[in-house]
């Protein structure tokens, strides 16, 4: 019993604590925040009356990825408390203007979600965004950029008739 206890003793002296970062801070502010939003979604009903996918289902499926994801993340992001030398947001970087493009980005986005349609203003949201994130790649680009909001599109209007803003493009 006694060699057990001093196994267990040096085996968590070889290990150093592990402190929260930056990142696990944010990452745990972004958990409470998709927490509340799963809480939310659970008061949607997940089914209509007809039996089929309500309002809720997807909800629920994001916020429970959401959760799984921020956990996994935050755990990762902890580091040993004898790290104290390295800087933690040395990998994550410091980008302010190519933030305020993707705000701008998502900002144009919205406003012209209804004029243009779903489709168009999804691929040029896309198209733009991943441009500035992958220049080497343009072909990947595109093709990500226009058959995603196809895919979406297929799926929320034609197979689950959700109802998408048509735009400019003459399809319903």
């Amino acid at each position: 019993m006694t060699a057990l206890r001093v196994s267990r003793d040096v085996a968590r002296q070889a290990r150093p604590p592990l402190r929260a970062t930056a990142l696990t801070v944010f990452l745990g502010v972004l958990l409470v925040v998709m927490a509340a939003y799963t809480q939310q979604a659970m008061g949607m009903q997940w089914r209509t009356a007809a039996g089929r996918i309500g309002p809720g289902f997807f909800p629920r499926i994001v916020g429970f990825s959401a959760i799984v994801l921020c956990i996994v993340a935050a755990v990762q992001s902890l580091r040993p408390a004898e790290d104290d030398d390295a800087d933690e947001d040395a990998p994550l970087g410091y980008h302010p203007w190519m933030l305020l493009k993707f705000i701008g980005a998502g900002v144009v986005f919205i406003l012209l979600l209804v004029p243009i349609g779903a489709i168009v203003a999804s691929a040029a949201f896309l198209l733009v965004t991943l441009t500035l994130l992958d220049r080497d790649h343009p072909k990947r680009n595109i093709a990500i950029g226009v058959l995603l909001p196809i895919g979406l599109y297929l799926l929320f209007q034609v197979a689950l008739n959700a109802g998408l803003p048509s735009g400019i493009l003459p399809i319903r």
